[in-house]
């Protein structure tokens, strides 16, 4: 069934553009979500609520261009990094979201032959092979190759507290000005698949979005309307009840929030730091 979708895609391609239909191929495997990067007022203020607070690891640090960032294990091939800024709580706050695949070189080729501006392949501070680009709303989405030479690989087994609240982020929450239900970069380009849409009704205006990538269960989460520093980690928890519980006995100065049930109809919890960035929790399954 595959091979004959294929065939009549590229059927059409050639029907339009005979030299695209040529050079372009399915976009390499994208396996998950391999980190989200955010500007932080202070890194001390990170370790206080990301390590005490949530319980996660400070594993290691390393040069990035926007400075150094130091790096908070969710689980072998998951991280939560951050870079000081004393003007973050000014400024948009998601550095960026990092997507792992298994070639970097294969995808900026896909990406530069849909017309997208890529920036050069690099080996970060960490020992990675990456490459960015921006989405639709001017969000830095990076491609990243986690090597087995690099920082995060090395850690393999190490940094996994068993504190840390979660052991998975469940989706990224992207800024969006609006939801557009043919996203020329998501849809378009990168080929996700519409999990959840609401209202299901397509003639009104799109409020929630969750797209997904063919390889993996991990998702794009758009929300109309949001600002720029919506976009945030979504941690997958569960037990909702005892996630609060454990978050009150540990709050101290922290703010602890109220559970809901989202539109999805899962509990949710959403938490915000001190600089105002948004943290967000879920279950794995609707409500009964």
């Amino acid at each position: 069934m595959y091979g004959k979708t294929l065939i009549i895609l590229l059927t059409c391609l050639t029907a339009i553009n005979p030299a695209v239909a040529q050079e372009t191929k399915r976009p390499p495997a994208i396996w998950g979500i391999a980190k989200m990067t955010f500007l932080v007022s202070d890194m001390d203020m990170a370790r206080e609520y990301y390590g005490r607070f949530l319980g996660f690891d400070e594993a290691f640090s390393y040069p990035s261009t926007t400075g150094t960032a130091v790096s908070f294990k969710v689980n072998d091939r998951q991280f939560i990094e951050f870079i000081a800024d004393t003007q973050a709580k000014e400024k948009k706050r998601l550095v960026s979201l990092s997507l792992e695949t298994e070639s970097v070189a294969g995808m900026k080729r896909y990406l530069e032959s849909q017309g997208v501006k890529t920036s050069e392949i690099i080996i970060d501070g960490a020992g990675n092979e990456t490459f960015t680009v921006r989405d639709t709303w001017g969000n830095n989405i990076e491609f990243i190759d986690l090597k087995k030479e690099g920082l995060h690989h090395k850690s393999k087994g190490q940094f996994l507290s068993e504190r840390r609240i979660s052991k998975r982020i469940h989706h990224a929450g992207l800024y969006a000005g609006k939801i557009d239900d043919n996203d020329p970069f998501w849809i378009g380009i990168m080929k996700c698949g519409e999990v959840l849409r609401y209202p299901t009704d397509k003639s009104e205006p799109a409020v929630i979005q969750y797209l997904n990538f063919a390889e993996c269960t991990e998702s794009i989460e758009h929300y109309s309307p949001s600002n720029e520093n919506f976009s945030h980690p979504c941690f997958l928890v569960d037990d909702m009840q005892e996630t609060v519980y454990t978050l009150k006995e540990r709050r101290g100065k922290q703010k602890t929030g109220r559970p809901s049930i989202g539109k999805t109809r899962r509990w949710l919890l959403n938490l915000t730091t001190p600089d105002g960035t948004k943290v967000e929790f879920t279950e794995p399954y609707c409500i009964k």
